[in-house]
């Protein structure tokens, strides 16, 4: 004789996280030397590397020496 027996499962997951903890974010908060020199180092490359990528000033004097040749023809 077979019975029907009832069953369930449960299970739990936990990441653990290795990242700043809240005694971290205070101090790096509180350490203006290392905000600023962050903060600088975001100028520096965005000046040195972006901007420097938003043009191609070769391409441009090609084209506009093509233009130019096309106005004097």
């Amino acid at each position: 004789m077979a019975q029907n027996k009832k069953w369930s499962m449960s299970a739990k997951f936990t990441q653990p996280y290795h990242g700043l903890d809240s005694r971290q974010i205070y101090e790096a908060l509180n350490n203006n030397e290392a905000i600023a020199n962050e903060l600088a180092w975001i100028d520096y490359v965005e000046e040195e590397f972006i901007q420097k990528m938003l043009t191609y000033p070769d391409a441009e004097a090609i084209l506009n020496k093509i233009k130019k040749e096309m106005r004097n023809d």
